[in-house]
């Protein structure tokens, strides 16, 4: 379970350096869904401060491991999935900003994701056994190096996949509705 814990972060960690380096898309989702304070939510200081503390959180999960930092996860996702919702509620098919790039509608799967990003890390909090009591990545290498190193590997690859399943599977899923409607 511990992968899937790392890949919740370094997912994580991928849309706060989004954020980080391009704050204008997650500015403007922020702004379409209406959140209560957006104009303070939505200033670029603000969006790279949360970016921030999204790449904080990720590497605190990854080189500190323990039972906070994934419940700071769990918070994070939490706060993730609510915005989520909002957009699909108030601005359906708005570029959710969620990596700094101005290609991503807000999806299903955006819940999806952050939803299930805030049952991992709040299982990681609470049952921190079901997870090999929280490791860090450095922890994890010096216990058994090729198993962490096959671990990561694959935390990665899943983390990709979400990634994928954020970006480009709504953009396909899209384009596939044009071609049967076109039919």
């Amino acid at each position: 379970m511990i992968g899937v814990l790392w890949a919740a972060a370094m997912l994580l960690g991928a849309a706060g350096l989004g954020k980080l380096l391009q704050p204008r898309p997650s500015a403007r989702a922020v702004v379409a869904a209406e959140l209560p304070a957006a104009s303070l939510l939505s200033a670029r200081p603000v969006v790279r401060v949360v970016g921030a503390a999204e790449v904080a959180i990720t590497a605190w999960v990854l080189f500190g491991g323990g039972t906070l930092p994934a419940a700071l996860l769990a918070i994070a996702y939490l706060a993730l999935t609510m915005v989520a919702a909002r957009m699909l509620r108030f601005a359906k098919g708005q570029n959710c900003g969620c990596f700094g790039t101005a290609s991503e509608p807000i999806s299903l799967m955006h819940g999806i994701v952050n939803g299930a990003g805030v049952l991992v890390g709040a299982g990681a909090a609470l049952l921190p056994t079901a997870f090999s009591d929280v490791p860090s990545v450095p922890q994890a290498l010096s216990d058994d190096a090729v198993q962490a190193v096959l671990l990561v590997a694959m935390a990665a690859v899943l983390c990709s996949l979400c990634y994928l399943g954020m970006t480009a599977l709504p953009a396909l899923l899209a384009l596939r509705a044009k071609v049967t409607a076109a039919r």
